[in-house]
């Protein structure tokens, strides 16, 4: 493989830190990366224009029910232990809450909506919009603010390949939004590899298709 490649090395590098790089071909980049400057330059690049997709992750509170799975798994609840013999239950309690965050940890992995689709949406190196494909919806997270025009809306498109652009509907210039996803679009999702972003009359184009410029372009990429 040419790692010499400007187009292969940049999409290498937002593989690896995005994390959808794996096994042996994770193995060899990292080797790479830690050879070639050019590399290492490639991924840095990536890590900058990532760094803000963090704070678009929202807080996860755990239900009150773990709390007292932790408890009882550690004996919170049974009288204390006197003298030597509290090192080994106290060993024994943080090993029983290891396996239980563990547990905890697997179950609640099985139970997550999985993103099937991402995208991140992007004005030169600023990233301004964080999209998620969900079975049922399109999940939006605004990471940089940009004001809509009063007469205006930012609509976004699907560009599948030989065929018209398909709305998925209208972006916020701040804050989340949820765009839903019924089959006939997730029929269109899956064949596009490319989003779009036009500028159109307020509400959304009235044609169905871009009348306004395109703002953006961003590659979709399947998880």
């Amino acid at each position: 493989m040419r790692y010499d490649n400007p187009q292969l090395l940049d999409a290498l590098a937002r593989e690896y830190v995005v994390g959808t790089l794996r096994g042996r071909a994770r193995a060899r980049f990292k080797r790479v990366v830690t050879s070639s400057l050019r590399a290492r330059r490639a991924v840095l690049g990536w890590e900058k224009q990532l760094a803000p997709l963090a704070r678009a992750v929202p807080a996860a509170a755990p239900p009150p029910q773990v709390w007292t799975r932790i408890e009882t798994a550690i004996g919170a609840r049974a009288r204390p232990m006197r003298g030597a013999g509290i090192w080994p239950a106290l060993a024994a309690g943080l090993a029983a809450l290891a396996v239980l965050f563990g547990g905890l940890y697997l179950s609640q992995e099985q139970r997550v909506d999985r993103a099937r689709y991402v995208a991140v949406i992007s004005e030169q190196a600023t990233p301004l919009w964080l999209l998620q494909g969900f079975t049922e919806e399109l999940r939006v997270n605004t990471i940089t603010e940009r004001p809509i025009p009063a007469a205006n809306s930012y609509e976004l498109w699907m560009l599948p390949d030989g065929a018209a652009p398909v709305s998925l509907g209208l972006l916020p210039g701040t804050g989340n939004a949820a765009l839903p996803l019924d089959a006939q679009r997730l029929a269109v999702l899956a064949q596009t590899m490319t989003l779009a972003v036009s500028l159109e009359p307020a509400g959304g184009s009235p044609t169905g298709l871009p009348t306004g410029p395109v703002l953006f372009t961003a590659p979709l990429r399947r998880i």
